[in-house]
């Protein structure tokens, strides 16, 4: 009895009157197809395919009699790998019997049997006849609840047409290869063009030649253009630059490029047009304003005004160069740019991320002009023919090298520039000194002035073009004359080795303690120098007896003598950076995480200052 009614309940399911899936959204699941594949039903949709899915059991008579047409229409639709994805789930059958199953009616695509969560997703989605079909578009949604009757595989086909999707050949690669050209030089010899292949671009060939020779060309070999290039044209993969050479001036060319998958189907042929330029007298550099990796605009004509002669580096950033080294050494023998000769390089096929890697690779400390800078429109003017060019230009805008080559020591390069007429020089020091203060910490009553000493201990004079205080509550003195503020236009030069007195007076009556930062500018590189006003007592560092060692400080500075008690340390503007209890005669403060600059330290009874330079 118990058997008599399964049949029955097993022909009902599958002869009863057929009931469309009642969903409108597609319900997600992941499981595991009989040969072991994960199967995870949003992923497939988030990849842009429609899914087609086909619900069953094994002994389900209609089921029979429809797969072999759905695993027609498979075939027809392009077997999974365009836009549309089959796969089929049991309810109730075993992993066996799904393998069985498959075996019997040659089903290629994913097949989850009841055991492995199908029965599960056959109620989620309220499957009550089988064989129920359905197709879900990438939004998710189902867009056909029930394909039915299924008379052949052109219903299946036809229902999937009129979704949009298209019929593929099986054979066909799923990947979709791809090359881009970008042309970056033009004169009228030579071409430098880049090839950007796609993720599905395994490899490419390309070649360069006019309309009638690759014709000529194709009808000698007997082979269609892809062919063509692929058997004769120049092997390439990844990311690369060329530059033709022995062109004709004036003549138009067409660059050609076929990008192939990793299965060796070609992909569509990419060219472009380019005309070379006609021969040209390039004794006179045309004008180029750029901006370098660092963002400083050079204005080559500017440099040329001005007297000094350009020697401009142009070379491409994914080649080697052995002869660098000769490059940066000569840079340093004629002054870094502060005397006769100014350097920079131009790289057309980098942009600015490239270009810092190869400056930072060779020790480049002339300015470096990269394509984000506009260094391929500047290549494009002038004849640079080969990489690398080192060319020569002097005030006058002349080219009077068009290339120091070969380069096989820092000599070379020596005679080249000599032979102008070109002097070496020192390179500037540049003075990272500190002006320094007698005294670091002051008491400020209102209508008395406080003297501060302002020591120069760098090697050069230096001129103060500007002191002031954040607030200005504070008037200064020097030599008699007051000055009022941050606008005060006074300016005063303190040699070297010398010191000047400066007077501090609070200007705001009925503030008896000011707390505040007084700032002096100055013409040199590391301009700023600060001394901090605060309301505690300070002693002058002549009578200290509280050592501070070593100063400029790097990874660490130690205080030493008595009572140190409660040590607080804080930086030019006046903000505590540090606060350190010490009940010893010694302490050492760590400034390695401490930025570069001017900080104070503070005790219970005295106030220093110190410098960390990293």
């Amino acid at each position: 009895m118990k058997k008599l009614f399964t049949l029955f309940l097993a022909l009902a399911l599958s002869f009863g009157l057929k009931a469309q899936c009642p969903l409108t959204q597609a319900v997600d699941f992941t499981a595991t197809d009989v040969h072991g594949t994960e199967v995870h039903l949003f992923d497939i949709l988030d990849g842009g395919q429609y899914v087609f899915i086909d619900f069953f059991f094994t002994t389900c008579g209609p089921c029979q009699q429809a797969t072999p047409k759905i695993v027609e229409s498979y075939y027809a639709m392009g077997c999974n790998m365009h836009d549309v994805f089959y796969m089929e789930i049991a309810t109730g059958d075993s992993n066996a019997a799904c393998l069985n199953w498959v075996n019997t009616y040659g089903v290629e695509y994913p097949t989850i049997s009841g055991e492995a969560g199908g029965t599960q997703i056959c109620n989620q989605y309220s499957i009550g006849a089988y064989p129920t079909v359905i197709l879900i578009a990438p939004d998710r949604s189902i867009v056909i609840n029930d394909l039915w009757p299924i008379n052949n595989a052109q219903t299946d086909i036809s229902a999937l047409e009129g979704q949009g999707l298209q019929q593929h050949d099986c054979n066909a690669s799923a990947y979709d290869p791809q090359v881009t050209i970008t042309v970056d030089q033009v004169n009228y010899t030579n071409v430098t063009a880049t090839f950007t292949p796609n993720a599905d671009c395994a490899a490419y060939g390309y070649m360069m030649a006019t309309e009638a020779e690759i014709q000529e060309w194709m009808g000698i070999a007997g082979l269609d253009l892809p062919h063509y290039l692929w058997t004769y044209g120049i092997p390439g993969s990844g990311v690369l630059s060329n530059t033709f050479g022995d062109l004709m001036p004036d003549t138009e060319y067409v660059i050609y490029a076929v990008p192939a998958d990793i299965d060796g189907n070609l992909g569509e042929v990419v060219q472009m047009s380019v005309v070379t330029t006609p021969t040209v007298n390039y004794d006179i550099i045309p004008d180029f304003t750029g901006t370098d990796i660092d963002g400083n605009e050079i204005h080559l004509y500017d440099i040329l005004d001005n007297g000094q002669y350009v020697l401009i580096h142009f070379f491409l950033v994914d080649d080697y160069y052995a002869f660098m080294p000769y490059m940066t050494e000569s840079y340093r023998l004629f002054g870094c740019n502060a005397h006769d000769v100014f350097y920079m390089e131009v790289t057309p096929n980098g942009y600015d991320d490239a270009a810092r890697a190869w400056a930072e690779q060779y020790g480049v400390e002339y300015p470096t002009i990269s394509r984000t800078g506009g260094a391929n429109q500047f290549v494009q003017s002038i004849p640079v023919g080969f990489y690398p060019t080192v060319m020569l230009i002097n005030p006058n805008h002349e080219i009077v090298i068009p290339d120091i080559y070969p380069i096989t020591e820092t000599q070379t390069v020596i005679n080249a520039l000599t032979g102008e007429g070109i002097t070496q020089h020192d390179c500037p020091v540049v003075y990272d000194e500190t002006l320094t203060f007698s005294m670091d910490t002051v008491n400020l009553n209102w209508g008395e002035l406080t003297w501060i000493t302002v020591y120069n201990n760098t090697e050069v004079d230096a001129i103060v073009t500007n002191t002031c205080d954040e607030m200005w509550w504070l008037n200064f003195t020097l030599d008699g004359h007051e000055m009022f503020d941050c606008n005060f236009p006074l300016e005063f030069t303190i040699p070297q080795g010398e010191s000047v007195e400066l007077g501090i007076e609070c200007s705001i009556v009925g503030k008896s303690i000011v707390p505040d930062v007084v700032t002096l500018w100055s013409n040199l590189p590391r301009a700023q120098f600060v001394v901090m006003v605060d309301d505690t007592w300070s002693v002058d560092e002549n009578e200290t007896s509280i050592t501070l060692f070593p100063n400029p400080a790097n990874d660490f500075v130690t205080l030493s003598g008595e009572n140190l008690g409660t040590v607080r340390v804080y930086n030019a503007l006046g903000q505590k950076v540090d606060e350190l209890d010490t009940n010893g005669s010694e302490l050492r403060i760590n400034t390695a995480g401490y930025g570069n600059g001017i900080f104070f330290v503070k005790t219970d009874e005295q106030s220093m200052t110190f410098v960390v330079r990293h």
